[in-house]
């Protein structure tokens, strides 16, 4: 399920790439007091991925501007929609914004035999752990804390870290008897095309700032069957890779229209 949330811009400002921890700590400002409130900074994915504000860019007084938040927990996307309409001031570091419209939104990828494209709105955050460094012989670049992947890492890491990150999340928001991605043959996508690497720099907590390596995606699938039909759908609404709290691995459905 996803929530689109319409905001009037306030002022005239230019974008902020270092924009996620101002942008999360809003999101989180509104979950304060509610029973999610103990789910901050507890190690497990939330179950939430949203995107940047977009479009991106130069802003003047009046224009607009929208933002999308995923999630499989219906219950926790009501619980932000209702404090972005009690309290519609809106404001992400320098950027002052307030909230017009909520609007909820069904995305699906379609059903068995259905064809399409997911591609990432935002970078895709892929830590390799020693089990991947281990499988694919590949040395350590931080001593015992994970290695981002690169492209010199080839596709299987890639696949590989993507699916048992997805699984994790499979175990928490879905019911243990479904199988999840690493349970089933067959990948997740039909087609990996890489868009582009870069780097940036991260604030993660409030006295910590990391150099973070990230990636954008165009992925092709064709669903297989039910069972991979939850584990694209459970990507859109988690996110893939890690550090979806920060707003990283955000996906949408390419329409079949766009260029």
């Amino acid at each position: 399920m996803r929530l689109l949330v319409d905001l009037a811009a306030q002022a005239e400002a230019a974008p902020d790439p270092t924009y996620h921890d101002k942008l999360r700590g809003r999101i989180w400002r509104g979950l304060r007091g509610t029973k999610f409130d103990d789910e901050h900074d507890n190690g497990e994915p939330m179950g939430l991925s949203y995107s940047n504000i977009f479009p991106w860019g130069q802003m003047q007084e009046g224009d607009t501007r929208q933002l999308l938040l995923a999630s499989p927990r219906e219950d926790l996307l009501a619980t932000i929609a209702e404090d972005f309409r009690d309290n519609r001031e809106f404001n992400i570091g320098n950027r002052p914004f307030e909230v017009q419209d909520l609007q909820v939104l069904n995305v699906d990828v379609g059903e068995p035999t259905t064809e399409g494209t997911l591609e990432t709105a935002t970078g895709v955050v892929v830590r390799l752990f020693e089990k991947h460094r281990e499988k694919f012989d590949i040395d350590g670049e931080y001593g015992s804390t994970p290695t981002y992947w690169r492209p010199k890492h080839s596709m299987q890491p890639f696949r590989h870290a993507i699916a048992d990150n997805l699984q994790h999340k499979h175990d928490l928001f879905v019911p243990e008897y479904l199988p999840g991605p690493t349970d089933v043959d067959g990948q997740l996508f039909t087609d990996y095309e890489l868009l582009k690497t870069y780097s940036i720099p991260v604030t993660v907590t409030s006295a910590v700032e990391i150099e973070m390596v990230l990636s954008k995606w165009r992925f092709d699938y064709r669903v297989r069957d039910d069972d991979h039909r939850r584990h694209l759908n459970l990507a859109l609404d988690t996110g893939i890779g890690g550090r979806n709290g920060l707003g990283f691995g955000f996906l949408n459905r390419r329409l079949e229209d766009e260029n």
